[in-house]
């Protein structure tokens, strides 16, 4: 017999329409906790309002005090003065502390503690050594390998240079980072040298120079070009006080190699003065000939 037809008509539609939908019920059937599962659903009492009530009822009723004891009653009133914690007469807010040093403090990248040092070796006065632009072109983080292991430590090559034609480089190794920029900067301002420009503001003659696996091409421009090249020859041209220069970097762009290449090409022009005295013609000839002077 079909367990079905022991129910009342209205659920046995319900049941006939669940059964002709998803399975048919057997009284042999094993899944015997289906029928309960579906007589929940269509019972004719609802218990979710009865569900919702007993939810209210729990969130309505009042909380009870963390701490037991505690009445608001007991607290005292803060409308009303107190002669222990309240102060009579005027309140002066003390003045808040200044923390920051009032003489700015140079970092070591910046300033350079030797000075004196400097100045005795280069001859320089220690206004003009504070005075010298100072670029930190390449820092990178480098590996000796020994027989004790991997040593790391920070490679920084700093280029310097007063804006008038004198220019130098340095390279510095340390294990931090400061400390290896102020070795890289010393250096390049021991290493100082003056770079000869035409009228103040580019080369003399176009030059192509090699170094290792990198070769540049300079060629000089007219006035008002403004400095075209790779960024590393647009420090170093603004370092020594070249303003119209175009440049092209071949083979390696390896920012060293570009730089020593740069100021090494820029060592190696040619004067008017030595062109004049290899050629056998004097100083004006030469420079009617080659720069359109008189």
């Amino acid at each position: 017999m079909n367990l079905v037809a022991k129910f009342p008509i209205p659920l046995r539609k319900s049941f006939i329409n669940v059964a002709n939908n998803a399975f048919v019920f057997n009284e042999y059937s094993p899944k015997k906790h289906l029928i309960l599962h579906h007589l929940r659903a269509f019972s004719t009492t609802s218990t979710s309002t009865d569900t919702n009530k007993d939810k209210n009822d729990k969130f309505s009723r009042p909380l009870r005090p963390r701490v037991g004891g505690l009445d608001i009653f007991r607290l005292s009133d803060i409308s009303k003065l107190d002669p222990i914690l309240d102060v009579s007469g005027t309140i002066i807010d003390p003045s808040f502390p200044v923390t920051r040093p009032s003489v700015v403090i140079t970092a070591p990248e910046t300033e350079s503690d030797d000075t004196d040092a400097l100045s005795a070796v280069t001859g320089l006065s220690p206004s003009e050594i504070r005075d010298l632009q100072k670029k930190t072109l390449i820092i990178k983080r480098v590996i000796n390998q020994t027989e004790k292991g991997r040593i790391p430590s920070m490679y920084v090559l700093v280029v310097v240079g007063n804006g008038k034609g004198v220019a130098g480089f340095g390279e510095g190794k340390h294990d931090e980072v400061p400390t290896a920029i102020k070795k890289a900067t010393n250096k390049a301002i021991k290493s100082l040298r003056y770079f000869e420009r035409y009228d103040d503001r580019t080369l003399y003659h176009d030059i192509e120079h090699k170094f290792h696996g990198t070769t540049i091409k300079l060629w000089v421009r007219p006035p008002g070009f403004g400095i075209r090249c790779n960024h590393y020859i647009h420090e170093i041209a603004k370092c020594i006080g070249i303003q119209d220069l175009s440049a092209k970097v071949f083979g390696s762009c390896n920012g060293m190699n570009v730089i020593k290449c740069t100021f090494e090409a820029l060592n190696s022009q040619k004067l008017p003065s030595e062109i004049a005295k290899s050629r056998g013609k004097n100083l004006v000839d030469v420079y009617h000939t080659y720069y359109g002077t008189k």
